[in-house]
Formats: structure tokens, C-alpha cells, sequence
């Protein structure tokens, strides 16, 4: 700890020791915010409260595009074609696909 504090304040600038100073002090009060457990409740609420009211503008503005999404999807798959006339890609059909060949060739090098 001495030597970290000795290399945040030993700085030659002012903005160095006052960003130690802010960034020590909200880590003080975030401890004191967990340590008390009715504040905790509070900001934990207030902090639902603040994500809450977040997603309820972000949903406003993207739900069009969740649609264009589902529609753009819907029509991707129409553009594939019915299923049955699709291709089996899970196979795989290569010649010597199940062959011990290719060690042979890697073991020769």
C-alpha cells in the first residue's frame, strides 16, 4: 500500500494527487453505501429504478427493429427454399473423409 501511495502522490502534477483523492473518496463511500444495510436497500432500489426506467426508453426505440429483425429472418428463410429440397450439410462427403490417410501424409514430413 506505502507504495502505491508513494507513487500516486510522489507525481510532479496537481490533477494526478486530486484524481487519488476523488477516486479514494467514492471508493470510501461505496463501502459505507454496502456496509449500511438500509442504504444498501435504497440505492439498490434506486439503482433498479434508474436500469428500469433505461430499458423501458431503449425498448421504445428498438422495437422497431426487433421487428425488421424478425421480419428480415422470416424472409431469409423464404429465400432458402421449402426444406425438403434443401441440402444435407451435417454430412460430410469427402473422398477418404474416414481414412487414417492424412496421418500418413503428416507423419512423412
Amino acid at each position: 500500500m506505502k507504495m502505491i501511495a508513494t507513487h500516486m502522490f510522489g507525481q510532479k502534477s496537481s490533477g494526478g494527487k486530486i484524481a487519488a483523492v476523488a477516486g479514494l473518496t467514492a471508493l470510501a463511500g461505496i463501502a459505507l453505501v454496502c456496509a449500511i444495510p438500509k442504504a444498501r436497500r435504497a440505492c439498490g432500489s434506486l439503482l433498479n429504478d434508474v436500469v428500469d426506467f433505461a430499458k423501458e426508453k431503449m425498448g421504445a426505440s428498438n422495437g422497431s427493429s426487433a421487428r425488421d429483425w424478425e421480419r428480415d429472418l422470416a424472409h431469409a428463410e423464404k429465400l432458402k427454399g421449402p426444406v425438403s429440397k434443401r441440402k444435407d450439410t451435417s454430412a460430410i462427403k469427402a473422398p477418404n473423409a474416414g481414412t487414417t490417410a492424412w496421418k500418413d501424409e503428416w507423419s512423412s514430413e
